[in-house]
């Protein structure tokens, strides 16, 4: 399997060394939280699933680098780098977050939209279901965690 953009900035795969090319190809995680870079379900225009990639690092890197392109643009979650406030009121918690996209404030109406992961890192996910990756406790400064530590 190969992959790269046309000149229209579409993803085209192909596949079966090169008896098959399709274009309008999107890549999706099976596990975007745990195994990102496993797993990658390719996609028609039509949702029919053409293949698996079970590891991007397989890939030649022209292909791995058009793949990840096009799911960084699909799983554009902001990373916080810091915390500079969390308020509860009224059954929603609202978060002042400084994101490697700028400030957000953020609100989440239910414990269970803050995700702890295996690896320390949280999924944060507000009302409209826009998702904010905290990194591990060991990433952030002493305010931060002094903040997660009140709300976990």
């Amino acid at each position: 399997m190969r992959a790269r953009r046309n000149e229209r900035g579409r993803l085209v795969v192909t596949l079966g060394g090169g008896v098959e090319t399709v274009e309008g190809v999107r890549p999706v995680r099976a596990f975007p939280l745990t195994a990102p870079n496993r797993q990658i379900v390719l996609l028609d225009a039509e949702d029919h699933e053409l293949g698996v990639i079970r590891e991007l690092t397989a890939l030649d890197r022209e292909s791995r680098e058009a793949i990840e392109a096009e799911l960084e643009v699909a799983y554009l979650v902001p990373r916080v780098q810091s915390i500079r406030m969390v308020i509860s009121r009224f059954g929603v918690t609202t978060w002042d977050l400084e994101t490697d996209r700028g400030t957000r404030t953020v609100h989440v109406k239910d414990r269970s939209d803050v995700r702890p992961l295996p690896d320390g890192r949280i999924i944060l996910t507000d009302i409209d279901g826009v998702k904010y990756e905290i990194p591990p406790p060991e990433e952030l400064d002493e305010r931060t965690r002094m903040w997660l530590e009140i709300e976990a």
